[in-house]
């Protein structure tokens, strides 16, 4: 028996991949996630300083939120990152 294969359109995933649309997605949830990592460290009584790197060129578009620069725990960042990502999966 064959067995199915499957093939990636790729010039229709690229061309979604480069839409305003998913580029505005990307950049939404990228602040919203940013935002939630922020109130999560101030909540636990640090700063909150996080930086978000979005980037939206000709060829991908691609967003990052960088920890917090108010504290000098790693475990502190991670902890409020991984909410910040809990908490942007719902944001719109």
């Amino acid at each position: 028996m064959a067995r199915p294969s499957f093939r990636p359109n790729r010039a229709n995933i690229a061309g979604f991949l480069r839409s305003p649309e998913t580029r505005a997605l990307i950049e939404r949830k990228t602040r919203a996630a940013e935002a939630a990592a922020s109130d999560a460290a101030k909540a636990d009584g640090w700063g909150g300083q996080f930086r978000t790197d979005v980037e939206t060129g000709d060829a991908r578009a691609r967003g990052a939120v960088i920890g917090d620069y108010s504290t000098p725990y790693p475990e502190v960042s991670r902890r409020a990152l991984l909410r910040g990502l809990d908490a942007a999966r719902g944001a719109e």
